[in-house]
């Protein structure tokens, strides 16, 4: 009697397991279209510097959709997923923001990233996060991670993960 009590417990547990685990699925892709999570919030601000140590606030870019990048030099699905933002980068500037924000620190330095850009002819703007103040704002656990901001300054999109060419432009469309 008392294993089929055990049996029948563990069984309804696993059922509602599954069944949790269909719902929770089913909220977290819905409206998720290529990729691209499709949840509006407003962005959070923060603060980076640019190669000049110059602070430049996400807010400095309100006025025009903002992709916000979270990268490294030495994570090869960054690496995978540039040349696809230098393309798009290169198709729309002057419509789009584009804030790459390498995460500087645990071995990745600012003079590695932007050798890597050089030698790559990379000319997307790149910002450093040398305090973890970005990353911190959107817990930034894996990267990359890509947020697209409406020009009001609200979330329209996020990846985490590389992208390939459709899903960056779906993810920019998401932000106008």
């Amino acid at each position: 009697m008392k294993k089929k009590f055990v049996l029948a417990a563990a069984v309804l547990a696993f059922v509602l397991f599954i069944g949790a685990s269909y719902f929770s699925y089913g909220l977290l892709s819905e409206g998720a279209s290529a990729g691209v999570s499709t949840a509006k919030k407003p962005a959070a601000d923060f603060t980076v510097r640019d190669s000049g140590g110059n602070s430049v606030r996400l807010s400095d870019l309100r006025g025009k959709p903002t992709v916000v990048n979270f990268w490294a030099t030495w994570c090869p699905p960054c690496r995978s997923e540039m040349p696809h933002f230098q393309a798009v980068y290169e198709e729309m500037k002057g419509e789009v923001n584009f804030m790459m924000i390498d995460l500087v620190g645990g071995g990745e330095t600012q003079d590695k990233a932007e050798d890597y850009l050089r030698q790559r002819n990379f000319s997307f703007p790149v910002y450093y996060d040398t305090t973890g103040e970005a990353s911190g704002t959107y817990g930034v656990n894996a990267i990359p991670t890509s947020l697209f901001i409406d020009a009001s300054g609200n979330i329209t999109g996020q990846t985490v993960g590389a992208m390939d060419l459709a899903t960056l432009k779906s993810g920019i469309n998401s932000a106008r």
